[in-house]
C-alpha cells in the first residue's frame, strides 16, 4: 500500500543539503521547494510536477520548482509551519488540516455543501475561493491556489451500502476532524479518528471496517486489498490549499511572481481536468479488480446529516448561504 513513505522533518531535510528556500545560485536563478504528503502518481502529485515544468520553461530555466511527495519534508501540519517560517517555499495541504490555521475553512467540511464539480468550480475558482486565499495572509501565509482532491466515498469490508441504513454500526476511519466524526455518527456509524498512515493496518487487522476518501486515493493506496465494497456517497468535496511562504513571495521580483501566477492559473484548470479524469478511471479500475461499487440514493444521507450542517454552520451562516446560492445559478 502506498501511504506516506519515509516521513522526514523539514529541518532534517535541510540539514542534508537541500537548497534553502527561495535561494538563488549566484546566477540569477531561484530554486523553490514545493511539498505534499500524498503520492506522486495522483492528480495532485502529477499536477505539481507539471506546474514545475511549466514554470521552468516559462522562465527559461531561471525559476526552478523542486517537488517533494509522500511526506518527504514532513507531515502536512509540519509543512504549513515550515512555510510560515520561510523554511519551505510552498506546500500542498488538505483543507481539513488548514482548518487549524483558518477555522472558517471548516465550512467546506460540512456534508453535502458542494453538490457537483460545476458547483465546486463556481465556489473555488470564483470570489469565495479568492477570499479564502486572502484570509491566509493573517496567519503569515500567501494563499496561492485551491486544487481539487475530489468527492469522498465510503468503502468497507462488511457489506455493500445500498441504503443509508446499511451504514449503521460500521467502524469507519475518519480524519481527526470533529465535523467528519459527527457526520458519520449522524449516519449511524462508529467513527474512529486515525491518521491515514495507520489506516491500512487498522483495516487489515479488523480494528476498523472501512474508510472514506476520493476514488483515486482509494485506488492508488490499494484499499481494495482490505475493503471490497465502495459506496458512491460523495458526502464531502475535498480540496487542497497551495500555500506560499510570505517571506519568500515578497522577496521575488514582480516578473517572477507574474510567471508563477500565470503558470498556476493554467494548473488550476488542468489539475481539475486531470482529477476528474482519474476519478472516473479509478472507479472503473476498482470495479474491474473486484470492488463492489454501489450508488445509494443520496437524499437520505443529506437528510440525516442536516443536524451537522445546522450545528456547525452557526459559525459561518452567511458563507454557507453564499455557497448554496451559487448552486442555484
Amino acid at each position: 500500500m502506498k501511504l506516506r513513505l519515509g516521513l522526514m522533518p523539514a529541518v532534517l531535510a535541510m540539514a542534508m543539503g537541500i537548497a534553502l528556500s527561495g535561494c538563488g545560485d549566484g546566477g540569477g536563478k531561484v530554486i523553490l521547494r514545493m511539498a505534499q504528503a500524498s503520492a506522486q502518481d495522483g492528480a495532485i502529485g502529477k499536477s505539481m510536477d507539471a506546474f514545475a515544468k511549466d514554470v521552468y520553461e516559462k522562465s527559461n530555466g531561471r525559476l526552478k520548482v523542486e517537488t517533494f511527495h509522500n511526506g518527504q519534508l514532513g507531515s502536512e501540519r509540519e509543512n504549513i509551519e515550515s512555510v510560515q517560517m520561510g523554511d519551505l517555499d510552498m506546500a500542498v495541504v488538505n483543507q481539513s488540516v488548514m482548518v487549524n490555521f483558518e477555522p472558517t475553512i471548516a465550512v467546506f467540511d460540512l456534508p453535502y455543501t458542494i453538490h457537483s464539480t460545476e458547483h465546486a468550480d463556481k465556489v473555488f475558482l470564483g470570489d469565495i475561493g479568492k477570499e479564502y486565499l486572502q484570509k491566509l495572509e493573517r496567519v503569515r501565509l500567501h494563499g496561492f491556489a485551491i486544487w481539487e482532491s475530489g468527492f469522498r466515498n465510503l468503502t468497507n469490508s462488511k457489506r455493500p451500502i445500498n441504503t443509508v441504513d446499511d451504514v449503521k454500526g460500521l467502524r469507519i476511519r475518519v480524519m481527526e476532524n470533529k465535523i467528519h466524526q459527527d457526520l458519520w455518527a449522524a449516519l449511524g456509524a462508529d467513527p474512529v479518528p486515525m491518521s491515514w498512515s495507520d489506516a491500512y493496518t487498522g483495516l487489515q487487522q479488523g480494528a476498523i471496517d472501512g474508510q472514506e476518501n476520493p476514488a483515486t486515493v482509494i485506488d492508488k493506496n490499494n484499499v481494495i486489498e482490505v475493503n471490497k465494497n465502495m459506496a458512491m456517497t460523495e458526502h464531502v468535496y475535498s480540496t487542497v490549499f497551495i500555500i506560499f511562504s510570505q517571506k519568500v513571495w515578497n522577496r521575488l521580483t514582480d516578473e517572477d511572481r507574474g510567471i508563477l501566477n500565470e503558470c498556476m492559473d493554467r494548473a488550476n484548470v488542468s489539475e481539475r481536468e486531470l482529477s476528474r479524469k482519474m476519478d472516473k478511471e479509478a472507479v472503473l479500475s476498482l470495479a474491474a479488480r473486484g470492488m463492489k461499487v454501489t450508488y445509494p440514493d443520496k437524499k437520505p444521507f443529506i437528510e440525516r446529516t442536516q443536524e451537522v450542517r445546522d450545528r456547525y454552520s452557526q459559525n459561518f451562516k452567511e458563507m454557507a448561504r453564499r455557497i448554496a446560492a451559487l448552486d442555484e445559478e
